[in-house]
């Protein structure tokens, strides 16, 4: 692993594997591609990133920094001409064995600390006065933190169907709002609106669903003054579910803040995305680009 970090496994905590692989096919020939990945396991006080790797094919060169979110970056600009970028990721984290049991506090008592305030206003994607009126509507007569949490994200996950197609990295939560459609990541901008709307300061997640291969996974985490940043996720509708099940990639105030992949590439040509898939393993000594590049198998 390029980076070794992290502590040794204790009886509260599990070691885990994972991969990840994207493709990107383009119509013409590219001379230049430039990425921001966000695309190695996060650093916090449940979860410790224990390694990680990234491999671009062709190859690039590197550049690594943590954000101001505090998320693992790595810049890759890739100079010699294509018409397919293949990104890879490998890494270990330790994720906790289980969930914290937390204590409800008065939902009036909550006085966020000024880094916080960012995480109570509008950002790019989520602007909560759009949606404070139906926030106010569902959290209703609410007196806990957690309590109005529950309510939210049962909400938006009873609520807001499931599709694919109908909505794109652009929408926002008051377009969510409207259609009442959208993935994961529109599941959880709405959920995000909501809380800040009354008063909860909330954050973007993204990663990985250790137990389901596949894309990437969305969900957020909403600030408990006593503990600290605590997960729910809208599209699953479960709240402070910490344990082994959620891997985390990186944080930001919305998407736009914590996107796996993003950059810009010089081409005459445009250029899309053919797949991007991942993988978490339980029962592994060790994975390899290999292992990652082998997810694509089976794949167009």
């Amino acid at each position: 692993m390029q980076a070794e970090l992290g502590s040794p496994a204790t009886d509260e905590s599990v070691l885990v594997h994972y991969a990840y692989v994207a493709r990107y096919e383009y119509s013409d020939v590219v001379v230049q591609n430039d990425n921001f990945l966000r695309i190695s396991a996060y650093t916090d006080q449940w979860q410790k990133a224990a390694g990680y790797d990234i491999e671009t094919t062709p190859p690039g060169r590197k550049v690594e920094y943590s954000d101001r979110m505090g998320n693992v970056v790595h810049r890759v600009r890739v100079t010699v001409p294509h018409q397919e970028l293949v990104i890879a990721a490998i890494g270990q984290a330790y994720l906790p064995k289980a969930s914290p049991v937390v204590s409800d506090m008065p939902l009036a008592s909550l006085k966020p600390e000024p880094d916080a305030e960012e995480f109570l206003t509008a950002s790019p994607l989520v602007d909560p006065a759009t949606v404070a009126e139906t926030a106010r509507g569902v959290v209703g007569g609410a007196d806990g933190l957690l309590e109005a949490v529950s309510r939210i994200v049962s909400w938006v996950h009873e609520n807001v169907e499931y599709e694919r197609g109908n909505t794109s990295v652009a929408t926002t939560a008051s377009d969510v709002l409207t259609s009442m459609k959208g993935v994961c990541q529109d599941k959880t901008h709405l959920a995000l609106g909501m809380m800040r709307a009354v008063g909860i300061p909330a954050r973007y997640v993204s990663g990985l669903l250790t137990r389901q291969p596949g894309e990437t996974h969305a969900w957020l985490e909403f600030l408990h003054p006593e503990v600290g940043w605590l997960p729910a996720d809208p599209t699953k509708g479960v709240v402070v579910e910490i344990g082994d099940n959620y891997l985390k990639f990186g944080v930001g105030r919305d998407y736009s803040e914590a996107p796996p992949v993003s950059g810009s590439f010089v081409s005459k040509g445009s250029g899309h995305l053919n797949i991007a898939t991942a993988q978490v393993y339980f029962d592994r000594d060790a994975v390899s680009f290999e292992d990652a590049r082998g997810l694509m198998e089976g794949w167009g």
